[in-house]
């Protein structure tokens, strides 16, 4: 299968072997930008303690807000175009909207004035500034911002694994073929529940909710409220095994029997056995300095 798009998050070791084998065979290789807006937050928070920066707190949403709009506003993910962008943030924030690039030569909004204005501009050469731009121009996340993926995220494939607990949680162990099934069924839910419509009110209304994520700490944000899921497929699926039952019962057996052969060992099958009786001898051996006579 050729990928021409991948999506992931920063891990370098990914991106390394990314680049290696895949890049080189016509891969696309782009950032989910949540998480190179969960660092930058990061980044400003810490700044924002320091004296004469306490001013980064008000900007610090209009600057994650700008990451997003780097990458949604370039559609076919131009590189240098997303770069010129994100660098004039450092400008707009300063009141200068005219900038030296001519990727982007100028901001995209309309005047800002009146009611527009909720936050004081930051005084060009000031210790705030200045720290704004040390952290918007750091050679690392440059590059990322390079490479922010300007249509899909990887929300729904962790919204997948976080669905994936409640069908085999972490706490409990299962078999081979228990953990089998379960991410099966986890994946049949999924998919069935994917396109689910906002739910409305009995006037026909739209419903919604507010929420106070953890990482906006504090923070509220508005989300529509969905539809309950639909549990559907497990009746067809019953159905299909009842159907299949009645029709060979020897054939689903046997592929019951297949199953079961074709399960893996366990990974302590893979160690090296040690009697044990030479393991209980070894164990008394290095604790018997702690018996006292």
């Amino acid at each position: 299968m050729q990928v021409s798009a991948l999506i992931t998050d920063r891990n370098r070791q990914v991106a390394k072997w990314v680049r290696e084998e895949l890049c080189s065979k016509g891969t696309n290789h782009f950032f989910d930008i949540w998480h190179i807006g969960k660092s930058v937050g990061k980044a400003l928070d810490a700044a924002a303690k320091d004296r004469d920066c306490e001013d980064l707190k008000l900007w610090r949403p209009a600057v994650i807000n700008h990451l997003y709009w780097t990458a949604a506003s370039t559609p076919n993910g131009d590189a240098d175009v997303m770069e010129a962008k994100w660098k004039s943030m450092v400008n707009h924030v300063q009141d200068i909207h005219v900038h030296d690039t001519p990727t982007f030569p100028c901001c995209a909004h309309l005047p800002l004035e009146g009611e527009t204005r909720n936050k004081a501009w930051l005084e060009p050469g000031s210790t705030v500034a200045v720290k704004l731009e040390s952290i918007a121009s750091r050679t690392a996340l440059v590059k990322d911002v390079r490479q922010l993926s300007p249509q899909h995220q990887t929300f729904s494939l962790e919204a997948f694994h976080s669905l994936m607990l409640h069908f085999a949680p972490k706490h409990t162990g299962f078999s081979f073929l228990g953990m089998y099934s379960r991410l099966l069924l986890a994946a049949l839910h999924f998919n069935h529940n994917s396109d689910r419509q906002d739910a409305q009110t009995s006037d026909g209304e739209a419903r919604y909710a507010v929420r106070y994520p953890r990482f906006r700490k504090g923070g509220w944000v508005v989300r529509p409220v969905k539809e309950k899921p639909s549990y559907t497929y497990a009746s067809s699926f019953m159905e299909s095994l009842r159907v299949e039952y009645s029709r060979s019962p020897q054939s689903l057996r046997e592929s019951s029997t297949v199953l079961f052969l074709n399960a893996p060992a366990p990974l302590s099958s893979s160690y090296q056995r040690i009697d044990k009786d030479e393991a209980v001898g070894l164990y008394k051996a290095q604790h018997s300095r702690f018996n006292i006579q």
